[in-house]
């Protein structure tokens, strides 16, 4: 009898030893941190191109190459066939990056500036533009914002406003290289993996050919030989400065206006916390808070009656 408690004892204090020392179950420990499987480094891998719109096919009709706008606030009109616009592109869900919930549409840029979203083919504004030349590119775009490639639906030409004056940056037959992803601001899972995007023309890319180069925060990632989507992992939270640059064979930049491009986006994995509510007798607070908004009388304490 001795024996068997003697037994039961070494059993229970075997246990206890064994939990004591970090005997968990096999999976426990990092799995369930999603810092575990953040790359330390920002790093730049490629992706795959989406499923081909072969028919795609881009045209411009307002403004027309070398029109001269009589107003300064100019109206876009295209026509596109074989991308139906507004409508989600297969497998967006499936990507696990940033995407559009009013669908495909079509990327509109005017000189350097980023992309402006157009989802319909008609009464477009561009905003209020400069006197003088003005360059416009664009073409279609699936659901997350992934270029189409399709001979044909890329558009690049020169117009005016109120006058005809300037030397237009585009030159037929020129290579020429369209910035396009990442922009804006990226927040929650869309941070993971940033889409980094743009179009090529009149150029090849490959070894000894032409290529791309990928800057992060003023450091290069990589030199770009396929005409692809890539992504960006590893980004920290805050602001960022994206920039591409379209090399030669010889691996200087080739001349022209837009083929170093660069955009500015900001990265928050995280909701910042909401700032701590004023006392009732202290209004520093209310004064100092730029976060909150200006002219919002929903926002603002009731005044109270004489």
């Amino acid at each position: 009898m001795r024996f068997q408690r003697f037994a039961a004892l070494a059993c229970v204090l075997a246990a206890a030893s064994f939990i004591g020392c970090g005997g968990n179950k096999p999976g426990n420990g990092d799995e369930g941190d999603s810092t575990a499987t953040m790359p330390k480094e920002v790093r730049i891998v490629k992706g795959e191109n989406g499923a081909p719109f072969p028919d795609a096919k881009l045209q411009v009709l307002m403004p027309t190459p070398n029109q001269v706008v009589g107003k300064d606030c100019v109206m876009v009109k295209v026509q596109l066939t074989g991308v139906d616009l507004g409508t989600p592109t297969e497998g967006e869900q499936s990507k696990g990056i940033n995407f559009s919930k009013d669908g495909q549409h079509i990327h509109v840029i005017v000189d350097d500036k980023p992309y402006m979203a157009m989802y319909k083919t008609d009464s477009f504004y561009v905003g209020k533009l400069s006197e003088g030349i003005h360059t416009l590119r664009a073409f279609p775009s699936r659901s997350w914002h992934e270029s189409i490639k399709t001979p044909g639906a890329f558009v690049a030409e020169s117009f005016y406003v109120k006058k005809k004056t300037g030397e237009p940056l585009l030159k037929d037959g020129a290579p020429l290289l369209t910035y396009s992803r990442p922009k804006g601001d990226y927040k929650g899972k869309d941070c993971d993996r940033i889409l980094l995007d743009f179009y090529l023309s009149n150029a090849e890319l490959g070894a000894g050919k032409y290529g791309v180069i990928a800057s992060v925060d003023g450091q290069v990632k990589d030199t770009l030989r396929q005409w692809m989507p890539y992504f960006i992992e590893g980004l920290p939270d805050g602001e960022h400065t994206v920039k591409l640059e379209l090399i030669g064979p010889d691996g200087k930049t080739v001349p022209g206006a837009f083929n170093s491009a660069e955009r500015k986006i900001k990265v928050a994995r995280s909701e910042q916390p909401a700032p701590p509510m004023a006392m009732p007798h202290d209004t520093s607070a209310a004064h100092h808070d730029s976060s909150a908004p200006k002219g919002d009388a929903s926002k603002q304490a009731p005044k109270k009656k004489p």
